[in-house]
């Protein structure tokens, strides 16, 4: 490695652990179009399908799951059933249908959903930027020379990958039931790829013991646990291909404890434990 990158990755890994943006304004960040301006090869093709992309959506008058939906209800949250209506209120902001369609809700999608179905939310306002998730929630800011050095940029190749930090921007949206202690809202404030999510949003760690919860979630809570609490260095990014929308390479591995978060011990893998998720906060 050449001296000058040297002093740079040391300077950003300085500077990355320090940084906390807890209660700040929303950083300038490079924006998705921008991005796929460039990244118009095996990530813009095939984005807009991708479930990280559709946590908001137009509404389709010819999807059978939401065609019944009011007139109103021009966008849906969600990108796998069950969905709600929203309707925009202003810049950054929707109303959230209920979920018998009946009444609408000014307060519930910014206090509830915006942090992890929405971009950038204004800690103060909680309005958001970009309707569902652009390339900076995970990625970052992106700096302007990181065309001519990709090591600057979260989940790249050659980024370091420091599974506590990989698990911070995994679990700004997949730990559900954490909370913000600063803000009482049940997605972090303002968490920026790089920040140590742990420092801010409070997670009970027990629930990665709690037979109730559903498989899927309890796999991210165990696998958090143990990078988190017991120093562990397999992270998501081992298994899941977040582009691709694929868990292909999980069935590499060798069978394993965690394995049994889904699987049975005994049987064909193919034959999975129910996945029944119900949340609170989602209200389902």
């Amino acid at each position: 490695m050449q001296f000058s990158r040297r002093v740079a990755l040391l300077a950003l890994g300085l500077r990355l652990a320090a940084q906390d943006h807890v209660g700040q304004p929303v950083p300038k960040y490079v924006t998705g179009d921008e991005c796929l301006f460039c990244h118009r090869v095996k990530v813009a093709d095939s984005w807009q399908q991708n479930p990280h992309a559709r946590t908001i959506h137009p509404k389709d008058d010819e999807d059978a799951a939401t065609k019944e939906f009011p007139a109103e209800a021009t966008y849906i949250l969600g990108a796998h059933a069950p969905f709600r209506g929203l309707k925009e209120n202003g810049y950054g902001k929707f109303d959230l249908l209920s979920t018998d369609r009946k009444t609408w809700d000014a307060e519930a999608f910014a206090l509830r959903c915006a942090g992890c179905h929405a971009t950038a939310v204004d800690p103060k306002t909680h309005t958001f930027s970009t309707s569902s998730l652009d390339c900076y929630t995970c990625h970052g800011v992106a700096p302007q020379e990181h065309p001519n050095d990709t090591s600057l940029v979260w989940f790249s190749s050659k980024h370091s990958r420091d599974p506590k930090q990989i698990v911070s921007i995994c679990g700004q949206c997949h730990l559900r039931g954490a909370m913000s202690r600063s803000s009482g809202l049940p997605y972090p404030n303002n968490f920026v790829a790089g920040d140590d999510l742990f420092h801010d949003f409070q997670v009970d760690f027990a629930k990665a013991d709690d037979s109730r919860l559903n498989p899927g979630d309890r796999h991210i809570y165990r696998n958090a646990r143990d990078v988190v609490v017991n120093g562990g260095a397999v992270t998501c990014l081992d298994c899941h291909r977040v582009h691709g929308d694929s868990t292909r390479k999980h069935r590499l591995v060798l069978t394993s404890e965690i394995c049994l978060n889904c699987h049975f011990s005994e049987g064909p893998k193919r034959n999975v434990r129910k996945y029944a998720v119900h949340s609170a906060v989602c209200e389902y």
